[in-house]
């Protein structure tokens, strides 16, 4: 019968649940959460957390892990931090903790009390009650979180005051010691706190290497950015002792500077070069002429002078060094910088493209330097080839056997290419002949930072190539304004002319 339309009304109609047809639960029923998961909602996120309290209280840490661990994958939820921080509680997983010295944390409590059975205990219980009650009153900060339970003749009340996860992104220069790292997210964590008091701060570390104001956070609006951080630091001023920093990618100290990414975008179009005609150019000039010698679209800015000027010898006065006599190729090209002698410059790491198949995602790293990463369309019915394939072919607004089939710009590699694309829905999906798609807009901004002669990898999936010693994937640096072109691309630069005139190209499409 539904109760709701029921016409004696019973005091506990607000606490039944309608499940399915005439099944009723109580919210007061022992099994209430069980019954949830089992008629209602099994992938409940507030059910498996309440599960997993319960079995935690319980003793059961195995059965607890599982419901906590259900709980996040229904993402987002108010429960997800909550349960992920109770997982690592329960695998004493304790992340790297620095002591609050400068802010003092309120106290948070819970107090339960029932009926007692004698008078003694009832005012021994009120006295205790009124002195905490006063030390509450009269301490310097204010209860953010409070649970309290009180029950009076075998009739509960519980009260909760959730709190609220706040994610914040701090870009870290590329080069800054460990310890300064540490020191500006431990005081940018307890600023942040006490401008939202009582909620959970969360504060992401992102590796930047260009020009970006020291020690200002911005609130996350984009979760991708995430998985780009290398250091985490949490906290929540109603209860946290410490600030909890966790360092998540081991590989921080070697990412690739500004000035080592131009320094192998040259060095890969060098070695292409040489490749093709048995020996190095005479000049720079050679590796930016036209189509189909474009080997590059323009000679990059060393970053730290801000020039692109060609010396044939060292002397430490800013821009590059190119020597075509010297037997290696990063011997044979390098910054002419003071500050880097010979014996401090890094080695040659070739840009290189990674696809996986079932991310739909193109990545462009030097080394193991994750530059640029766009989403990508490919073939319907499997058709794009997995296996290693080179750039052959850097073609700007390329003609196919119908117009505008290629996009704005297109990397030929044989029978397929990575071209743009004016259909912008088949991003993602699998709606090509073969041929891997980006929108224009994309297409625009990775074409003039892929060499000739780059090696393209197509892969089932990045997970089963990109792993660095740390296990956690290639180390991230976030380039300025998104994109290596801020800085790098010389003022008022001439580019070559990279269009193939009347030449008409046969791609998969």
């Amino acid at each position: 019968m539904d109760q709701t339309r029921s016409r004696f009304k019973n005091h506990l109609d607000g606490e039944m649940v309608h499940l399915t047809k005439n099944l009723y639960i109580s919210r007061s029923d022992p099994l209430y959460y069980e019954k949830v998961i089992q008629y209602l909602d099994p992938h409940s996120p507030e059910a498996h957390y309440r599960l997993g309290q319960k079995f935690e209280k319980q003793g059961a840490v195995d059965k607890a892990v599982f419901h906590y661990n259900a709980c996040r994958r229904s993402y987002p939820s108010p429960y997800y931090f909550s349960s992920g921080n109770a997982i690592r509680r329960l695998e004493k997983e304790e992340p790297l903790s620095l002591p609050v010295a400068a802010y003092e944390p309120p106290i948070s409590y819970k107090e339960s009390g029932g009926l007692p059975r004698f008078w003694k205990n009832i005012l021994l219980l009120l006295l205790l009650l009124n002195v905490v009650l006063w030390g509450l009153f009269f301490a310097k900060d204010a209860i953010s979180t409070t649970v309290s339970t009180f029950s009076f003749w075998g009739i509960g009340k519980e009260i909760t005051y959730e709190t609220v996860d706040m994610p914040f992104i701090m870009y870290m220069n590329y080069g800054k010691p460990q310890k300064e790292i540490e020191h500006d997210l431990y005081n940018k964590a307890l600023e942040l706190a006490k401008a939202n008091h009582g909620q959970n701060i969360w504060l992401y570390g992102v590796a930047y290497s260009g020009k970006n104001p020291e020690k200002q956070a911005v609130a996350l609006t984009d979760e991708t950015q995430k998985a780009k951080a290398f250091v985490v630091a949490q906290y929540n001023a109603s209860h946290d002792q410490t600030v909890k920093i966790r360092f998540i990618n081991a590989d921080y100290g070697r990412l690739t500077t500004l000035t080592e990414v131009g320094a192998n975008l040259v060095r890969t179009a060098l070695e292409a070069y040489i490749s093709d005609n048995g020996v190095p150019p005479e000049t720079l000039d050679k590796l930016a002429a036209d189509y189909p010698n474009n080997y590059l679209s323009f000679i990059p800015n060393e970053m730290r002078s801000g020039s692109n000027q060609i010396t044939k010898a060292y002397n430490g006065d800013g821009g590059w060094v190119f020597d075509p006599l010297a037997k290696q190729i990063s011997d044979m090209f390098y910054a002419n910088l003071a500050e880097l002698p010979h014996s401090q410059r890094a080695g040659f790491e070739r840009f290189r493209i990674v696809v996986g198949k079932s991310e739909h995602s193109l990545q462009l790293l030097s080394g193991s330097t994750l530059l640029m990463e766009k989403t990508v369309g490919l073939g319907a019915n499997n058709s794009t080839p997995e296996g290693s394939f080179t750039v052959a072919e850097r073609v700007k607004e390329p003609k196919g056997k119908q117009p505008n089939v290629y996009g704005s710009f297109a990397l030929g590699m044989g029978a397929i290419a990575i071209h743009g694309t004016h259909d912008a829905d088949s991003i993602g999906g699998n709606l090509s002949l073969g041929c891997i798609r980006l929108t224009n807009a994309d297409i625009e901004d990775l074409y003039p930072y892929i060499p000739k002669g780059t090696n393209v990898s197509i892969r089932a999936s990045l997970h089963t190539e990109l792993k660095n010693t740390s296990g956690d994937g290639p180390a991230t640096v976030v380039l300025p304004d998104g994109s290596p072109q801020a800085g790098m691309l010389p003022a008022g630069i001439v580019t070559p002319n990279e269009s193939a005139k009347g030449k008409v190209f046969h791609w998969l499409g």
